[in-house]
């Protein structure tokens, strides 16, 4: 596999994740082109969410190389993740703050303007059929429109690339079928 450079999104050579004497994912090589919608299939415990914790800068890897956005995962993480979106496997939102407060605080975290973060929070609660939950305490909602809020969420900062674990978890039938 040759690596070019600007071409790819994620680029992994002999990626191995090993958590003391278990080996998770095991000399694995693949590239995500650029543009390209890439799904790794496989049973529970096959090493997806350990791939993808390695790729968002979560997890060190312990042997290979992996690029993300041309640059090195271990030694540019955070300007790796400032470029990126994350929908975890997981609800990670904050329960006590209302769902335009989750998108606001989010955007903080990439240190989006004010005026920014509000226009995108607002794009996003169209896009993701929120509008009329804005001031709605995530607490209060159904886990479909958490998962919605979640995905929504991770556009915030308009990610070169989106990484998605487990991305239907949760997630309505009406959102699944929605043409968007």
């Amino acid at each position: 596999m040759t690596y070019h450079a600007g071409a790819q999104a994620i680029f992994a050579q002999n990626l191995t994740k090993r958590f003391g004497s278990f080996t998770a994912v095991n000399n694995i090589s693949f590239a995500v082109s650029k543009g390209e919608c890439f799904g790794l299939l496989g049973p529970n415990g096959a090493g997806k969410t350990s791939i993808a914790r390695m790729i968002i800068g979560f997890s060190p890897i312990s042997e290979g190389k992996l690029l993300v956005l041309d640059q090195d995962i271990h030694t540019h993480a955070r300007e790796v993740k400032a470029r990126i979106g994350v929908v975890a496997q997981e609800d990670n939102l904050d329960p006590e703050l209302t769902v335009l407060e989750n998108l606001l605080v989010y955007a903080n975290y990439f240190r989006l303007p004010r005026n920014v973060a509000r226009e995108r929070a607002e794009e996003i609660l169209k896009f993701m059929d929120l509008t009329d939950k804005a001031g709605a305490v995530v607490d209060e909602l159904s886990g479909g429109l958490k998962r919605r809020l979640t995905l929504g969420r991770a556009l915030i900062n308009r990610p070169e690339l989106l990484i998605l674990d487990e991305p239907t978890t949760g997630l309505d039938p009406y959102a699944r079928q929605t043409n968007r």
